[in-house]
C-alpha cells in the first residue's frame, strides 16, 4: 500500500508529504460520466495491482461528470487508500483530464487508460518492463481486424479511419495507432510532455505522440488486444470535427514554437 501521510478530508486523502519514491506505478484513468462502467474498471485494475509487489495509485480525473462518478470512486477510497480522485469543475475534454492526472499523479512509472476496461490490466507488466528497460514512453497498438470487429459501429470506423488518413498526412506519420486508450511514460518524460501539451479533445493523443517524437524519446509500441465495452460517452459525429482540426492546430503550434 502506498505509505500515505496526513489526513482525510471531504473523502479524500491530503498529503503532508509526498514523494515520487513512495509510488513506482500510477494509472490515471478519466472518467466523463462513467457511473455505470467505472466500478467494474477499479475493481478489475485493484484485484490485478494488489497482487504486485510495489507501491502503485489509480487515479481518477472526474472530467466535469454530471452523473455520481465522483461518488462511486469516492465509496471505493474508504475502502482503498491506493485510489484517489481528481475532479473537475466543468467538462473540459478528454486530454485535459488526462493532462490533470498526469500531472497530479506520483509514480516513477505513469499509464493512463480508459474508463471501461477495454484493455487488459495483465498488460501493465510489459509496458511497465519497456519502460525499466531504457524506453521513455510505451503506446499500446491494437490490431486493425480486431479493432473493426470490436468497435461494431461503421461510422466510428469510418471517421477514425478519416482521422487516422489526416494526423498521418499533417502531423505524426510514423506510429501506427495513436488512440489506443493504454500508454504509459517514465516520470520524467511525462511531465515534459504534458507541460508542454495544450490539446484538450480526442486529438490529444496525437499531441502527445508528436512531442514524444520531437523530444526524442524512445518510444515501444506494444501489441494489445481490446474488449469491446457498450456505454461509450464519445460522440464521434460532433467531436470528430474539433478533433481534426486540433490535429492541424498540432502542426500550427509547433511551427509557431509553442512547444520549444
Amino acid at each position: 500500500m502506498i505509505p500515505y501521510r496526513g489526513e482525510r478530508r471531504f473523502g479524500v486523502w491530503e498529503e503532508e508529504r509526498v514523494t515520487v519514491e513512495n509510488v513506482l506505478v500510477s494509472v490515471v484513468i478519466p472518467a466523463y460520466n462513467e457511473e455505470r462502467r467505472l466500478g467494474s474498471t477499479l475493481s478489475g485494475w485493484l484485484e490485478y495491482l494488489t497482487g504486485q509487489p510495489y507501491a502503485f495509485e489509480l487515479v481518477v480525473v472526474d472530467d466535469g461528470s454530471r452523473d455520481h462518478t465522483s461518488a462511486l470512486v469516492l465509496d471505493i477510497a474508504q475502502h482503498s487508500a491506493n485510489v484517489r480522485l481528481h475532479r473537475l469543475e466543468r467538462n473540459r475534454g478528454k486530454g485535459a483530464a488526462v493532462r490533470e492526472g498526469v500531472l497530479q499523479s506520483r509514480g516513477q512509472y505513469v499509464f493512463y487508460v480508459d474508463a471501461d476496461l477495454n484493455v487488459a490490466p495483465t498488460y501493465l507488466a510489459p509496458g511497465l518492463s519497456a519502460l525499466q528497460s531504457g524506453y521513455d514512453v510505451v503506446v499500446g497498438t491494437r490490431r486493425l481486424g480486431e479493432y473493426i470487429r470490436t468497435e461494431r459501429n461503421l461510422g466510428r470506423v469510418v471517421a477514425g479511419a478519416l482521422y487516422q488518413l489526416v494526423r498521418r498526412t499533417v502531423t505524426l506519420r510514423s506510429i501506427r495507432d495513436t488512440q489506443c486508450g493504454f500508454k504509459g511514460f517514465t516520470h520524467t518524460f511525462a511531465r515534459r510532455i504534458f507541460r508542454v501539451a495544450t490539446i484538450s479533445s480526442f486529438a490529444f493523443d496525437v499531441e502527445v505522440l508528436f512531442l514524444a517524437r520531437k523530444f526524442h524519446g524512445r518510444i515501444k509500441e506494444m501489441p494489445v488486444s481490446v474488449v469491446y465495452r457498450p456505454g461509450s460517452t464519445v460522440k464521434w459525429r460532433s467531436q470528430l470535427l474539433p478533433a481534426l482540426l486540433d490535429v492541424v492546430r498540432i502542426r500550427a503550434n509547433d511551427l509557431r514554437g509553442r512547444y520549444t
